[in-house]
């Protein structure tokens, strides 16, 4: 019963015959890149826990004592923010199989370190990676280094590496920095009899280092490396991107100016078309998709004419490297010349440069290094002679290994396909996420009527539920999508019981402009449903008639799933509810059955990570201290486990794994080890993780405890925060101002779908499909339809729970990567398969 939702899709597809329809397969036909997948690729449906013989990148079974690795991890080429959450869970790893054994260690700048060996090449311990994991930039240095270029400064690397008896590297840079260190495994055989044969090194020396093992990471703000979805650092650079443009905008609307953002990404507009999309941008000049017409300067100019029918100013975000269709260069300046000279707007030129570079991690660029360094750490320690060189990263939600000199040359191959003006070749370089997040922006942009569609149907919108970030920009790009499309868009203020009491606005366009940055819930939203009144069912059934509603769109959280499982599960009373009808998850709990994400999720992870941040700060200002921070999601531990992963907290404590008092010992003994070295500690907890072991509960058995019985013994005192609603205000994160569009289309496109396979002759709509009632979601590589009657199966009614965790490995690695495992605890176990570019 799922679906992959294509990213090029015509929005009013063929009808089908009733003889045709009947024949119809369970699932859609739809196409994704050109290829029809039914199940996602990884797709586990029963969630069964990973172990060492299930686990496609495992915890190694030899031990250290078998397993003579020496691992040393660098950074090289320009910086991007989340490097040293990587560094931190690549050496935790290490450091966790085997401390006492194996000197794990770090190299200061880059290949430079290499090469000048001696102090450079420094022991890593847990004091070295405990305090770097918040801080932008790399804590270990980086550099571009000519000598490394040559042949005999990569033997003067070698020998020095030998030195330390390192035998595996771990590089985290840009395609020169990966290709550097690919050159240099397949020199290293080499090297080392050379060195060995000028009595550098010893016989012994060399046997020890036949081979070297290479894994790499991606650190680019630019997110230009194919294969990827995306890389380390580009989405904190977004982060900073729209802080900066949002607050352009009130200058802009307060002196109706047009501001042009010049933003980073020489070949790779990657930046340029997310902050677009983000924040809601008039147009958008990129070196992959240039200006369609040789006059792109009037095709411009037309397009800001007739946005500002809606609005009073105008904003164009520019990619460092846009050109036009004959790669002539495409500066601000040239651009503010003619939206000056032409139009006659009072316009300025903001260039961001290397502010992107800068500031903390975002939540989850430090959720992206801390997965892809540990399965780069565990990749490295499962190496053989045998094993290629390979990069670890992410596609969509699932970590991933592929070939490193395949991933670089099909990279490589996008500067050659622009200067060949090949452009719809660089955008399937690209891949499809790409070509669908320029699809949306280009739909959504400005209002224009497509061609007339066969049949015109009325679309009723709303949210149920607790707010969530994102559901604004998701609720504008619906709208927009489908008034492009001719159709009709219907808006109930305060969810079912907006419905119930005929609250019903007809949207135009500008009713939602500016909506995809602001927080909330414009529309506002109830976590009423039907079945809690006794003419919920009679009263919606009547609002449906009086509009004569094709398509219902809800966007919302667990009560939200709930209201409409009630509607498809009386579609036999109710003919009104024989229609097509979606749920685009809305939460910050991310607790909803059909999706690994929520609308939401995003943001209140952000402001957790920021509220961890500042509690350390204080911890650390202090004499030994311990913070327990109380995050909310219910019964559903996603974010009190995500936001101690991203926080870089001890430990969490959620309701999926449960608290009891010898928990709470060893976390006490834990402590109080700690606290010989170091200055604070953080845990987190679910808010009802336990009925029994609160907040306030745990606070105080741990300043108890941390009260001395005898002298000598660790002094600690204990805080306790509670975040509160504080994690469902602020501003959407990019990500979920992003997520939300892509949800978007992608419900747009399914209620398309199944409206024009389900029209009657009359114009009515009417289906009894199971498939018809979906939650719009995500899942591994792709935007995935799951009927909601599949659903009901991994649905934890009672505590308001997905059954399927996909999350629960992630949560074991918390505790691997601070050194705080308890006893009987299940170890992390890789999940990084080995696919193609």
């Amino acid at each position: 019963p799922s679906i992959h939702l294509a990213s090029d899709w015509n929005p009013y597809p063929k009808m089908m015959s009733l003889k045709a329809r009947s024949r119809r397969r369970q699932s859609f036909r739809n196409k994704l890149a050109g290829e029809t997948v039914e199940i996602p690729e990884g797709y586990r449906p029963h969630m069964e826990p990973l172990n060492q013989d299930t686990a496609p990148n495992p915890w190694p079974k030899l031990s250290p004592e078998d397993n003579q690795k020496s691992v040393a991890i660098f950074t090289s080429g320009g910086d991007a923010q989340g490097m040293n959450a990587a560094v931190r869970a690549a050496a935790g790893i290490c450091l966790q199989y085997g401390a006492d054994v194996y000197a794990i260690h770090y190299v200061r700048d880059g290949y430079q370190g290499m090469i000048d060996g001696g102090e450079r090449i420094e022991k890593l311990t847990w004091g070295s990676i405990a305090d770097i994991m918040q801080k932008g930039g790399t804590a270990i240095g980086s550099a571009r280094c000519k000598a490394f270029m040559t042949r005999e400064g990569r033997k003067i690397a070698a020998a020095n590496l030998i030195s330390h008896g390192i035998n595996a590297l771990i590089a985290i840079g840009g395609d020169g920095t990966l290709t550097g260190a690919n050159t240099f495994k397949q020199e290293w055989p080499d090297l080392v009899d050379e060195l060995c044969k000028e009595n550098v090194i010893t016989e012994e020396q060399r046997d020890k280092h036949k081979f070297l093992s290479l894994m790499g990471m991606v650190g680019s703000i630019d997110n230009d490396m194919c294969g990827f979805s995306m890389t380390i650092g580009c989405n904190s650079a977004l982060h900073r991107i729209c802080e900066a443009i949002d607050s352009l905008t009130t200058t802009a609307m307060s002196h109706k100016r047009t501001f042009i953002v010049e933003v980073m990404g020489r070949n790779c507009g990657f930046l340029a078309l997310m902050s677009a999309l983000a924040c809601g941008a008039d147009y958008v000049l990129l070196p992959e998709h240039p200006p369609t017409a040789d006059d792109w300067q009037s095709a411009m100019c037309d397009s800001l004419i007739r946005r500002r029918r809606y609005t009073n100013f105008s904003l164009i975000i520019l990619a460092e490297g846009a050109t036009d269709r004959n790669r002539q260069p495409i500066s601000a300046e040239c651009v503010k010349k003619i939206c000056c000279d032409r139009l006659g707007h009072d316009t300025r030129i903001t260039t961001l440069g290397h502010v992107q570079r800068g500031g903390s991690p975002s939540a989850f660029d430090r959720i992206l290094a801390t997965r892809c360094g540990a399965e780069a750490a565990l990749a490295v320690l499962n190496a053989t002679p045998e094993t290629p060189s390979r990069i670890v990263g992410i596609r969509t939600n699932t970590v991933v290994q592929v070939d490193l000199a395949a991933a670089v040359e099909k990279t490589r191959q996008v500067a050659k396909k622009l200067d060949a003006k090949e452009y719809a070749s660089v955008c399937d370089l690209r891949g499809p996420s790409f070509k669908q997040e320029l699809n949306i922006f280009l739909r959504i942009r400005q209002h224009h009527m497509d061609d007339p569609p066969p049949n015109t149907f009325n679309i009723l919108l709303f949210h149920v539920g607790a707010p969530a970030s994102g559901m604004n920009a998701c609720a504008k790009a619906i709208t927009r999508d489908f008034l492009n499309g001719g159709h009709t868009v219907y808006a109930a203020h305060g969810g079912f019981q907006g419905v119930f009491d005929d609250d019903i606005t007809k949207m135009e366009w500008q009713s939602v402009k500016g909506w995809a940055s602001i927080g909330g819930c414009k529309l506002g939203s109830e976590r009423v449903t039907p079945s809690q009144h006794s003419y919920g069912f009679n009263k919606t059934a009547k609002t449906f008639r009086k509009y004569n509603i094709h398509a219902a769109v809800c966007i919302g959280g667990f009560e939200a799933f709930v209201g409409m499982m009630e509607l498809y599960n009386k579609r036999e009373e109710f003919e009104e509810f024989c229609i097509p009808l979606a749920l685009v998850p809305a939460t910050i709990s991310n607790n909803i059955p059909g999706t690994t994400y929520s609308l939401g999720s995003d943001t209140a992870l952000n402001t957790i990570v920021n509220a961890i941040d500042c509690v350390k700060q204080s911890a650390r200002s202090s004499r030994r201290r311990v913070f327990i921070v109380e995050t909310q999601g219910a019964y559903c531990g996603f974010l009190a486990s995500m936001g101690a992963l991203a926080g870089g907290a001890d430990a969490a404590y959620i309701y999926e794994e449960g608290v009891r008092l010898r928990h709470i010992s060893s976390d006490l003994e834990h402590l109080r080890k700690k606290f010989k070295e170091f200055s604070c500690a953080v845990y987190v907890r679910g808010e009802k993780s336990s009925e029994s072991y609160d907040t306030a509960f745990l606070s105080k058995v741990l300043e108890e405890e941390g009260k001395p019985e005898k002298p000598g013994d660790i002094e600690f005192s204990a805080r306790s925060v509670i975040l509160g609603h504080l994690q469902q205000g602020a501003s959407p994160s990019p990500l979920d101002r992003v997520n939300g569009c892509r949800l978007a289309a992608s419900c747009v496109q399914f209620l398309l779908n199944h409206l024009t396979e389900s029209v009657q002759p009359d114009g009515s709509v009417l289906t009894m499909d199971p498939e018809s009632a979906s939650v719009i979601g995500m899942h591994t590589h792709a935007q995935v339809a799951t009927s909601m009657g599949s659903l009901q199966s991994v649905t934890d009614y009672k505590r308001r729970l997905n059954r399927e965790l996909w999350w629960r490995n992630l949560h074991r690695l918390i505790r691997v990567i601070e050194n705080s495992v308890r006893p009987g605890d299940l170890f992390y176990q890789g999940e990084a398969k080995v696919v193609d570019v």
